[in-house]
């Protein structure tokens, strides 16, 4: 446990944290058919979005499997993507090969022109209101647009942890200032070990872990990301035919483990294999060490070993599956 560890992870539920979020892909979507393209490419219902609305959606492949998983802003003249760390180029590529000749859609990667930060905890919407910021009016995923010092920033709800979740986005040197603001009304830098930590304890998946083309949204529990009544996009046939069914292969669950499974030096994702008795029962994809939970990990589990209370094994460790988030 690093020693960043206990105040930063303290301040998140009981007062307030930042977390730096420039690795995750910013782009911008214009023109008349921004929202229909994105309707008909990821899983939720894009075109009913309002100014100063939001949502979640994911980004997935002809047979349902996951590119991505997007934060999506509406504002007046544009819809504002947020993608995973590391993924904005990807998205940006993926939206390029998708725009057919009569489309009117212009991208526009932000990536540089707007720095992101994380600001989480029950003490985030009396920090922003102190500064003069919106945040307590905002609706589950809604955004306003405000200023800083006379500079554009933009306060939107993302998924909460420690009780709430903002994004903050701006131009570079704003961000800086307003960081340096919340810090200075005692906010806690928040390391990314520690995010780490506090999102497994909140079932949060992250790309590349409980994120990839090897999973569907509805076994990743991304319900609320989809659309059942939008019509038609990309992978929806087959993500409709698992719902209509109830016939999920494996879902994302928690586990608690009874001791650190020994893992190779450099573990590829996933991390190990889930057993029950002789047979396999599913992937092990996060492993952390939680102040509140001991270890604690997520993992996909084979639909037959799902119920919580299962006992499994991981690399010869007990692990019990558990309901997430992590209480």
């Amino acid at each position: 446990m690093s020693e960043a560890m206990p105040r930063a992870y303290a301040a998140t539920y009981e007062g307030a944290s930042l977390l730096v979020a420039t690795d995750h892909g910013r782009v911008w979507m214009r023109d008349r058919n921004r929202a229909a393209l994105l309707h008909r490419l990821s899983t939720n219902h894009i075109e009913a979005l309002q100014p100063g609305q939001g949502t979640t959606t994911v980004l997935t492949t002809p047979i349902g499997r996951i590119i991505d998983l997007l934060t999506v802003y509406a504002l007046d003249d544009a819809l504002l993507l947020l993608s995973s760390p590391g993924r904005g180029a990807a998205l940006s590529s993926h939206l390029r090969k998708n725009i057919f000749f009569n489309d009117r859609v212009k991208l526009e990667d932000a990536g540089s022109s707007l720095d992101q930060r994380a600001l989480y905890g029950p003490q985030a919407p009396a920090l922003l209101a102190q500064l003069g910021l919106p945040g307590a009016e905002l609706g589950a995923h809604g955004v306003a647009v405000t200023t800083w010092h006379d500079q554009l920033l933009y306060v939107a709800r993302t998924h909460a942890v420690g009780g709430n979740g903002y994004w903050l986005l701006a131009a570079p040197e704003t961000m800086a200032q307003v960081a340096d603001a919340l810090r200075e009304a005692g906010t806690q830098l928040l390391d990314a070990a520690t995010y780490d930590v506090l999102r497994v304890e909140h079932g949060s998946p992250a790309y590349a872990r409980e994120l990839s083309q090897e999973y569907i949204p509805l076994e990743t529990g991304l319900w609320d990301a989809v659309s059942f009544n939008k019509g038609c996009y990309v992978g929806q046939e087959i993500i409709a035919r698992m719902e209509s069914r109830g016939r999920l292969a494996k879902q994302l669950r928690g586990l608690r483990l009874a001791a650190l499974p020994a893992l190779p030096a450099e573990p590829a994702i996933p991390l190990a294999k889930l057993a029950a008795g002789d047979k396999e029962a599913g992937d092990l994809t996060s492993l952390v060490r939680s102040p509140r939970y001991g270890l604690i990990a997520l993992g996909y589990v084979r639909t037959a070993y799902a119920a919580v209370g299962t006992r499994l094994e991981v690399a010869g460790v007990a692990a019990e599956v558990v309901e997430l988030p992590f209480c």
